[in-house]
């Protein structure tokens, strides 16, 4: 009776945790033709169902058309435009990083952040 109780609170605690892309995030872009960008990446909540995002790079900032987030796959996806073309965004979320990839013109490059410590 005890493991049952047991894996009963872990499943409940697994269910509600609150994994978030919320927050602050060290990023860096590989493998452009230009080279490898990085900066900061910003979540914010909009309102209790909206994101937004912008990333910042050497004092430049590209606000996200759209920013979401899945709690169920654990992903991000976005889109922004860069120099006027559409920009996808698309990355794995775990509390302490993000792992995906930024899309353009077919061309597929490496995407990889860390949560910035508070």
């Amino acid at each position: 009776m005890k493991q049952i109780s047991l894996i009963i609170i872990v499943v409940v605690m697994t269910s509600c945790s609150s994994l978030s892309p919320v927050g602050s995030w060290d990023y860096k872009v590989t493998g452009t033709p230009q080279g490898d960008y990085g900066g900061v990446l910003i979540v914010r909540k909009k309102d209790k169902k909206t994101l937004n995002a912008v990333m910042r790079s050497n004092g430049n900032d590209l606000p996200f058309n759209s920013f979401t987030f899945d709690p169920k796959t654990k992903k991000s996806n976005g889109d922004f435009n860069y120099q006027g073309m559409s920009v996808n965004f698309d990355a794995s979320v775990s509390p302490a990083e993000m792992n995906g990839g930024i899309s353009v013109e077919g061309m597929n490059f490496p995407f990889k952040a860390t949560r910035k410590k508070k």
